[in-house]
């Protein structure tokens, strides 16, 4: 007998989004998951030249992910019961000039600096977003540059003890002018 595979059923674990670290092989989809998610979150902020001009270096994108989950880099992947991504992160303790200037102004050191975190709407009314930061950094300080309309990622980086500190930065220079970033930290 064959039994019939219900997609839109749990497993028998009764899960319906599976985390796992990113492989080599999954480097094109996560740069085309960001890339509609941004589509998403800039909508309001960007014009279609903001967002073709990014597409145009899929290819190169993916070959720097590439290079950096072979160098050990891990990208935390969330699926779902058919292997699409609904949400991706990735954190490092190296901390970008940018971070690291602001930790200093506000008295803070050591800190994971998640330097990308994506949530797709499926993942509303879910613990996705909670576990994605769970995986990446635990209970460890941390912080994050949200930026655009990213209700479903403020709201698991609120779950998870974050809150926003200092005041938005407003970036000068194309491609980001207009995209207003605010600091989200845990301590």
């Amino acid at each position: 007998m064959i039994w019939p595979f219900k997609r839109k059923d749990t497993t028998e674990t009764g899960a319906e989004y599976y985390i796992r670290d990113a492989a080599m092989a999954d480097a094109k989809a996560i740069v085309m998951f960001k890339h509609r998610i941004w589509r998403q979150i800039f909508a309001e902020l960007k014009d279609e030249t903001f967002f073709t001009t990014a597409e145009a270096t899929i290819d190169e994108q993916v070959d720097f992910w590439q290079s950096r989950i072979d160098r050990g880099y891990t990208v935390w992947l969330a699926e779902d019961l058919r292997g699409r991504i609904v949400g991706t992160i990735h954190a490092t303790g190296k901390l970008s000039d940018q971070t690291a200037e602001f930790l200093y102004a506000h008295g803070l050191e050591e800190l994971e600096d998640i330097r990308f975190f994506y949530l797709a709407e499926e993942t509303t009314n879910t613990t996705v977003g909670q576990q994605l930061i769970n995986q990446a950094v635990g209970d460890r300080p941390a912080i994050l540059w949200a930026a655009g309309d990213e209700p479903l990622v403020e709201e698991a980086l609120r779950q998870t003890g974050f809150v926003p500190m200092g005041q938005p930065h407003q970036p000068i220079s194309e491609p980001w002018r207009g995209v207003p970033r605010q600091a989200m930290v845990r301590k």
